[in-house]
């Protein structure tokens, strides 16, 4: 469903316009309306609308003020336009926001239903793109997070299930295999010939690998489908005969199966788990070494602890400006940024695969170990230790801090805070906070900009009442910044400071 939101001053259009299509029948949930542009701004703060059907002309904030003001903390509203016959020169306007769907008052059911069919198609297209990206860059990162994944599996061994489950959406393609093949006797000279001439083989019978190879102590793991057992045997003579020079001993394979892939990849792990040495070979024969080492696993548990105790949050700056520092090379820090984040996400708890794909994309997007960094210190320094309640109460406690220190930036809305700062899903969010707060989040943001423009009044009598606005996230509207301001202390900007200057 998408949600759909309307706005005109009008109350018989509102009205009209809210009962005049059977809106769930054709993929939408009308979640609000509002009647004017000020209203609507708030109420998209808190709603997060994917459509909003507006009127142009407005009082306080006209629908070109509202799109321009709503892009700026979402770009992928889709608006469409309620314009007049003498509205052309605001339909011209509207294009240069990218606005593609008008309609002329008085609104034709037909039409209207049309325009939010074909909406709904974009949507869903563009939707289907988004996915496949997000497949590909999985698969971009498969080597990645096979490291992390096992790294992890390692380390909690007692809660493999739980570990598994996490990584899961991340590694489906990967994890869909219910038997491995345990080649023994490979020497570590041998390693990328025989992970090489395997994936090879496999390929010809056209069973890829699953998994990238696992390397052990003179024993290669091949992960793949066997769908009987003469596909089996034709696998083991194939790679039986498999021989290098300097090779002394023939290779032996053992099959082993399971009734799941995860019964299959925990049995792994019990082979693998004694084991300091591990070796990774990828499909381009590129080796990823893991020191399976409980003192100092990986560092990635360590740095996490060091990350989780800090005693505040400047300490923890301090954790992170110590490990990402300007020699570390940019790649390096991208694969210690993606494990961290991934142990950061709580063993028993679900992580949605467009978040994390949206954090991958962020992370792989980073140009300098000074971009990973600060996005390393946006996501990390929410804690997920503690009850959930805890949790809950220090994402609220995060969001606020956030807001307080960027009064003035344009950009902020809740669905922006969800995605760009707590990485947790919008309509979770929306809740915790009117539960946490006993108020929306477009009160809490008004009120704060409101408190601390008077603050500004204060300490600046003389002052342009639009460099106020700017001051606290009203950027070039001190018309909007006075209407908002009055709604919540009952005097216009001006009345306030003259108010402060009387003797």
């Amino acid at each position: 469903m998408l949600r759909l939101m309307i706005v005109d001053d009008e109350q018989i259009i509102r009205e009209a316009l809210s009962e005049m299509v059977d809106y769930q029948s054709i993929g939408y949930e009308l979640v609000a309306t509002a009647k004017n542009g000020m209203e609507a701004l708030d109420t998209i703060r808190d709603e997060y609308p994917d459509v909003v059907v507006t009127d142009i002309r407005m009082p306080f904030i006209n629908g070109l003020e509202l799109i321009d003001r709503s892009r700026k903390s979402d770009s992928n509203i889709t608006f469409v336009l309620l314009s007049g016959y003498g509205e052309f020169e605001y339909a011209k306007e509207a294009m240069k926001y990218g606005v593609r769907h008008y309609l002329l008052k008085p609104t034709d059911k037909r039409e209207l239903i049309e325009t939010l069919i074909a909406i709904r198609q974009e949507r869903l297209s563009e939707e289907e793109k988004r996915i496949s990206e997000r497949s590909q860059l999985l698969c971009s990162l498969q080597t990645s997070l096979e490291q992390c994944f096992l790294m992890e599996a390692l380390t909690y061994e007692e809660d493999f299930s739980a570990v598994y489950k996490k990584y899961l959406p991340l590694l489906s393609s990967s994890m869909d295999c219910q038997t491995a093949c345990v080649c023994s006797f490979v020497e570590e000279a041998y390693m990328k010939n025989f992970a090489s001439d395997s994936r090879r083989l496999l390929e010809l019978e056209q069973t890829p690998l699953c998994f990238s190879c696992i390397y052990i102590k003179n024993n290669m793991i091949l992960i793949f489908h066997a769908p009987s057992l003469a596909y089996q045997e034709r696998i083991r003579a194939l790679l039986g005969n498999l021989h290098y020079f300097g090779q002394t001993v023939a290779f032996e394979l053992q099959f082993l199966h399971a009734a799941s892939s995860q019964e299959l990849f925990h049995s792994i792990l019990l082979k693998i788990s004694r084991f300091q040495q591990i070796f990774l070979v990828d499909a381009e024969s590129h080796t990823y070494e893991i020191r399976n080492d409980l003192t100092a696993p990986w560092r990635i548990s360590h740095l996490n602890a060091s990350l989780t105790n800090a005693s505040d949050e400047s300490q923890a700056v301090r954790v992170l400006n110590a490990v990402f520092h300007d020699t570390m090379p940019t790649d390096t820090a991208k694969n210690l940024a993606l494990s961290l984040f991934l142990k950061r996400w709580p063993e028993s708890g679900t992580l949605p695969t467009e978040l994390a794909c949206d954090f991958f994309q962020k992370l792989y997007g980073c140009l300098s170990i000074q971009e990973i960094q600060n996005l390393m210190g946006a996501v990390l320094l929410r804690g997920n230790e503690g009850s959930q309640e805890e949790k809950n109460s220090a994402n609220i406690a995060l969001l606020k801090s956030y807001v307080n220190q960027h009064l003035d930036s344009e950009t902020l809305s809740l669905k922006w805070l969800a995605e760009n700062y707590l990485f947790i899903s919008i309509g979770y969010l929306s809740k915790l906070f009117i539960k946490e707060e006993g108020l929306r989040f477009s009160d809490y943001l008004n009120k704060r900009r409101v408190e601390e423009a008077k603050r500004l009044m204060e300490v600046y009598q003389k002052e342009n009442v639009k460099n106020i606005a700017g001051k606290v996230g009203f950027g070039s509207n001190p018309q909007y910044f006075s209407q908002v301001f009055k709604r919540y202390t009952g005097l216009t900007p001006t009345e306030y400071m003259e108010g402060r200057r009387l003797p």
